[in-house]
């Protein structure tokens, strides 16, 4: 089967800390280190991988990998980084709800910046630490807040639950993705030859 290529630039959002730059170093493939580190301002990875997406076969992806900084101080210049994205990872940490309630927010703010209403993936990261911490965001309301933002935007946001601390789901997060991105690029080109057939009828 054909190997077709696709570049994609895509957000990892969220509020800081909840674990989006260790998400990107698991997938990225690089040794995990146990350390908070601020992040300063936006990071940016870059890594291929193939994807076999459902009716056409084995897709090859150069990921242009933002990681965006999600403490307050940095939202002055975020909108600029979302310019060219075409999906997003959204990020909250099960034993942080105040991630979970900012999770809308977030969306919001990637919705408007990146000038679409492109592919979200909700991600509920952390998820070892509900043997030790009281009180984790459970299963149940991560996929009703996957709900929420699936009836707020029109399209379907899936939820996964990952830990980059034990490498869980991390992959699948990054395929779930990339199959939306791929499905929304098709569709984009159906409605552009569409709407050039209807011109051309018209004419």
């Amino acid at each position: 089967m054909s190997m077709r290529e696709v570049q994609v630039k895509i957000v990892l959002i969220g509020d800081g800390a909840v674990g989006k730059t260790s998400i990107a170093h698991r997938f990225l493939g690089r040794e995990f280190i146990h350390e908070y580190i601020m992040t300063v301002g936006v990071d940016f990875y870059k890594k291929e991988s193939s994807i076999e997406i459902p009716e056409y076969g084995e897709i090859k992806f150069i990921w242009h990998i933002w990681d965006l900084a999600g403490q307050p101080h940095w939202k002055h210049v975020r909108p600029a980084f979302y310019l060219g994205a075409r999906g997003a990872l959204l990020v909250f940490d099960v034993a942080n709800r105040e991630s979970y309630n900012n999770a809308i927010e977030w969306a919001k703010e990637f919705i408007r910046h990146a000038g679409g209403k492109y592919p979200i993936v909700l991600i509920g990261n952390k998820i070892d630490l509900r043997e030790s911490v009281p009180g984790c965001i459970t299963a149940e309301e991560g996929e009703e807040l996957a709900k929420k933002l699936s009836d707020l935007f029109g399209f379907k946001v899936p939820y996964i639950e990952t830990s980059a601390l034990q490498n869980i789901n991390i992959d699948k997060a990054f395929q779930a993705l990339g199959e939306l991105i791929f499905k929304y690029m098709i569709e984009e080109l159906r409605r552009k030859k569409l709407s050039l057939t209807k011109e051309e009828e018209s004419s």
